[in-house]
């Protein structure tokens, strides 16, 4: 199995029992095959110094994951069914039955912040995760999450507030970015103060943990557009991670922008 990854050059991954995996009541909770042996968890960093300094997230400058983060998988499985005939490879990439997060601490991939996300040592929080589920023997692992530096820089940056024991999602400027409609004179608030068209990567950095990380020479290292604006959302918008959202959304978002220095 460690050749096939490193073939497709993956070499941050680990592999977790099924026992140990916490199983979310979702939708693609029944795309896990049957006689489930566990998954193979893998990180893809995306950290470029290019995708900083816009409006939007940076793992929103690039290339949308979904896509490439996909396609890399199904490759990766198409390899390993071919070299592992009796068995069955399964991958998934956001839309996942597995809290993805847990599953990458328990594989010794890093750990949690206090923004719920994986800060890895090498890559710090920029990365995305991936997993194959399967029903190959793996040698898998079960690590304890040792926490990050609980320093509180994330939860005194907040522009929403929103981090305190977990993340109250209803006041965190990432995910009021995303929803659809519109939105409460609070949530418009939190946009604004977050400077942002989509997403937020404030607790990201100002996280001590991500600092003299490494940048990334990989799948998201080309493609980079870190500003969107009225005028290129409708060209740029469906080859971006944003652009299941729709156009109306980033609009609404655009608008709010650029309202923020005139209030």
């Amino acid at each position: 199995m460690n050749n096939v990854l490193s073939m497709h050059n993956i070499y941050h991954f680990g592999c977790v029992s099924f026992q140990h995996l916490n199983i979310l009541d979702v939708r693609s909770k029944t795309r896990i095959p049957q006689n489930c042996t566990g998954a193979i968890a893998i990180i893809f960093p995306y950290f470029n110094k290019n995708a900083f300094g816009g409006n939007i997230s940076a793992y929103c400058s690039v290339a949308d994951y979904h896509t490439v983060v996909g396609m890399q998988l199904k490759s990766i499985c198409d390899d390993l069914s071919a070299r592992y005939p009796d068995h069955q490879f399964v991958p998934f990439v956001d839309s996942s039955p597995v809290d993805e997060v847990d599953m990458a601490v328990k594989a010794g991939l890093g750990v949690r912040g206090k923004n719920s996300l994986i800060i890895t040592p090498l890559y710090g929080s920029y990365v995305f995760i991936g997993e194959i589920l399967t029903t190959l023997p793996l040698e898998t692992t079960c690590f304890e999450d040792k926490g990050c530096l609980d320093c509180g820089l994330c939860r005194k940056a907040c522009p929403g507030g929103a981090i305190g024991r977990g993340v109250a999602t209803e006041k965190c400027a990432s995910h009021i970015s995303q929803k659809k409609g519109e939105l409460s004179a609070e949530e418009t608030a939190i946009l604004s103060r977050a400077h942002t068209v989509f997403g937020c990567d404030i607790c990201q950095t100002v996280c001590p943990m991500n600092k003299d990380i490494a940048e990334t020479k990989n799948l998201f290292s080309d493609d980079i557009f870190s500003t969107v604006t009225a005028e290129n959302v409708e060209k740029i918008y469906k080859s971006r991670p944003f652009g299941w959202r729709g156009l109306k959304v980033l609009q609404r978002n655009i608008d709010i922008y650029n309202k923020k220095d005139k209030v």
